[in-house]
């Protein structure tokens, strides 16, 4: 396969996971950094303004982290990052998940509720990503700051009396992680695996670098520190075949595995009936946390999807080993509850498709000034 080309912001929380699982497999591609003029010429090609994308020396593209790796590993078969094992597959999957979607929230808090990361942050995108958009570097830094609150936190279930629950959520995942990397280099093993780059997506362009974030991480989660300069170093030709992993034993995991069960498949259960029954937000609860007025995500409905049907591929002897290990953890109930709701995002979400028609006029006018809220994330 020739070069392809792989679009990317140096801040993004998904353009770092999907860099360094590239880097891992050493697959060629060339890197464009994009602005928000190249953004948006991603968005009349894929349908959406976010990256990371990937335009193959074909003409066709690529979308969305979890599918494009699942496609490469089809492409690149040698040192797989997805496990063999059924169980230990669809624990690895159901982790990569949860750290893709649900750490997003915390993230997102570090990033934009500080002053310091806030102002460093907004300045920053204010120059690499806006520079080419009309208008003073200081005034697109402050609507920035002020978007990504709006939209991401005070717009999407956060309120003055859940703030510190969401904040607290990142030194919660340091100390489980710390505690894993305390005896072992990479989640599952020796080596890289999907669960890891799910964590790393948050961990490294955000939580690792953000200002305040880093500083916690500095001083709280040396372990965790050390393993993201691992997993952006690592390369596959370095590991022996075949991996060897195994599920980690201990409270780090367990942390992980309750938070999972009791508060992000519940989570996943109520977006997908909320998307069933048309409402555009709904008042999440469980596990102790109250999110009012949260955003109805389909994109999340397909992620219940897609662990569903994963549930259900599995042997029946498999089948029953995942639940007796998630069963003590809060289980699988949520999971299951109301059957398959549909996303309608198979279609969308087949790959690699072809760049998509041009849109009206009116749509890239609105698109170019206002940007797309719903999916452009950084």
């Amino acid at each position: 396969m020739s070069d392809c080309t792989v679009y990317v912001m140096d801040i993004s929380y998904f353009s770092g996971k999907f860099e360094a699982y590239l880097r891992y497999k050493e697959i060629p591609y060339r890197r464009v950094d994009v602005s928000h003029r190249q953004l948006y010429e991603v968005y009349l090609r894929t349908g959406t303004m976010k990256v990371p994308a990937v335009e193959l020396p074909d003409g066709r593209w690529l979308k969305d982290t979890t599918p494009m790796i699942r496609w490469f590993e089809e492409q690149h078969q040698a040192h797989p990052v997805i496990p063999s094992d059924p169980v230990l597959r669809f624990i690895a999957n159901l982790i990569e998940d949860y750290a893709d979607e649900w750490l997003w929230r915390p993230a997102m808090w570090w990033r934009w509720m500080p002053r310091g990361s806030r102002v460093n942050l907004g300045r920053r995108i204010a120059d690499e990503i806006l520079g080419d958009f009309p208008g003073p570097a200081f005034l697109k830094a402050i609507y920035f700051g002020w978007r990504q609150r709006r939209t991401w936190l005070w717009g999407d279930g956060m309120t003055r009396d859940n703030s510190a629950q969401i904040r607290d959520m990142y030194p919660q995942q340091l100390a489980a992680l710390e505690q894993i990397f305390s005896e072992r280099p990479f989640l599952f093993g020796e080596q890289p695996g999907i669960a890891d780059y799910g964590y790393f997506a948050s961990m490294f362009r955000h939580f690792g670098n953000d200002p305040d974030s880093s500083i916690v991480m500095r001083q709280t989660a040396p372990g965790v520190h050390a393993w993201l300069a691992r997993m952006w170093n690592a390369r596959a030709s370095a590991f022996s075949e075949p991996p060897q992993w195994s599920l980690p034993e201990g409270e780090g995991m367990n942390f992980i595995l309750r938070d999972i069960c009791s508060v992000y498949l519940p989570y996943l259960h109520q977006n997908a009936c909320a998307f069933r029954d048309g409402q555009r937000r709904f008042d999440f609860s469980a596990g102790g946390l109250q999110l009012p007025g949260t955003h109805t995500t389909d994109y999340r409905v397909w992620c219940r999807q897609d662990l569903q049907r994963q549930l259900a591929g599995l042997s029946d002897a498999d089948r029953d080993r995942v639940v007796a290990l998630l069963q003590p953890h809060g289980g699988v109930a949520a999971l299951l509850a109301d059957g398959e709701i549909d996303s309608g995002l198979d279609d969308e979400l087949k790959i690699p498709f072809k760049a998509r028609p041009p849109a009206s006029a009116w749509h890239r006018a609105r698109v170019w000034l206002f940007g797309n809220p719903r999916q452009a994330r950084a």
